[in-house]
């Protein structure tokens, strides 16, 4: 077989493009996932200052919040409401960052994937000029 590096420039521009394709989906996923995320801070960020009047009602109406009140009971909850809806708000952005990281690593998987098909093309380049020297050295 004659060497065509025209076969090869082909190859070599699909396996560009199907990197292009596959980042450019990955990337899209990526911005998504950032929006949905910032809507979920947001959300819950609201509920959390939502909820803070009400929990201070529900306290009042008991007689164990109000001005001149000092209740023990009313500051544990408050502190056990503000250590839960920290503790909450950690999870929600860990799992953020999460998702982002999953998102790195599978945009360095499709680099590692392309650099080895690259590599692989390469090295049936070499060895189809490799043969065709031989053949061409049989000839003289």
């Amino acid at each position: 077989m004659a060497y065509d590096p025209s076969v090869y420039e082909r190859r070599r521009r699909g396996i560009f493009g199907e990197y292009d394709a596959q980042s450019a989906t990955n990337e899209y996923a990526r911005f998504l996932s950032q929006q949905r995320g910032s809507r979920q801070l947001g959300a819950f960020q609201r509920g959390v200052t939502e909820q803070i009047p009400t929990f201070g009602r529900t306290f009042g109406k008991r007689g164990l919040y109000g001005q001149g009140v000092k209740s023990g009971v009313f500051n544990r909850a408050l502190s056990k409401f503000g250590e839960e809806s920290a503790r909450q708000l950690g999870y929600l952005e860990s799992d953020i960052a999460t998702q982002q990281r999953e998102f790195d690593l599978r945009g360095a998987e499709y680099a590692a994937r392309r650099e080895a098909a690259l590599a692989d093309l390469e090295g049936q380049k070499l060895a189809d000029i490799g043969e065709t020297a031989t053949g061409l050295l049989g000839l003289s």
